[in-house]
């Protein structure tokens, strides 16, 4: 049986990849980031009008990352409190694998950030920034690539989420499902209020999202396997 379920865990991530570089590529080969971001900037007036806007800014964008980090605190102290006796191990094995899910996306999400170097389409020549566009493809090493803008970040903060729906998935099924759609659902917005800002592509969500989606699927199977051995 564990062999099975991991064949199947396997297969799910393999399509799920093919699917994200299928969708990465064709933006990329038909400048499909570019044609959405031009749409937004010329709604906007022909600059990024609403990268200062109470909504977009305060609301989506501090105000989402305050709430995150009060919520993962919360995460943390609930994990903590399944190691005071009497508490059952199934339950404290989930809760430890949901805050390193969590965890971990943020933490792989930033990191590529900064270590990637894309600039933000604010930055862009084209958008009235002072930087050229070099492609992700290119491996370009140039100076001025020395952005914080792929992949999303600020997405991350709905996308990380995901592992709700691995953490209740056995028990609680509907609630699975219901935390997948929810999370999708702050992720593509939140990324969205920053692609208003031209702070992101679609493209950076995209990615973001199957990165979190990749890590939650590996901890909990990883977690999983060996609850399943021990037992």
């Amino acid at each position: 049986m564990p062999a099975l379920k991991m064949t199947t865990t396997s297969q799910r991530w393999l399509i799920t990849l093919v699917i994200f570089i299928a969708v990465l590529t064709t933006a990329e080969l038909f400048d499909l980031k570019f044609i959405f971001a031009n749409a937004l900037y010329r709604l906007e007036g022909g600059q990024w009008s609403l990268k200062h806007h109470f909504i977009t800014e305060t609301i989506f964008h501090e105000g989402a990352r305050n709430l995150n980090l009060i919520t993962v605190i919360s995460l943390l102290a609930l994990t903590l409190f399944q190691f005071f006796p009497g508490n059952n191990n199934a339950q404290r094995r989930r809760y430890v694998l949901l805050l390193l899910s969590i965890l971990l996306s943020f933490g792989l999400v930033n990191y590529l950030k900064a270590t990637l170097g894309m600039d933000c389409p604010w930055d862009l020549r084209v958008y009235g920034g002072t930087k050229p566009y070099f492609s992700l493809w290119s491996l370009n090493d140039s100076p001025f690539s020395s952005g914080r803008c792929f992949p999303s970040g600020h997405s991350s903060i709905g996308f990380a989420w995901i592992g709700l729906y691995f953490f209740w998935r056995k028990n609680h099924p509907a609630l699975a499902n219901t935390s997948a759609v929810f999370s999708l659902f702050v992720g593509f917005t939140l990324g969205f209020a920053q692609q208003l800002r031209g702070a992101h592509f679609f493209v950076d969500d995209i990615t973001t999202a199957f990165i979190c989606w990749s890590i939650a699927l590996l901890i909990f199977h990883i977690g999983e396997h060996h609850e399943t051995t021990d037992t």
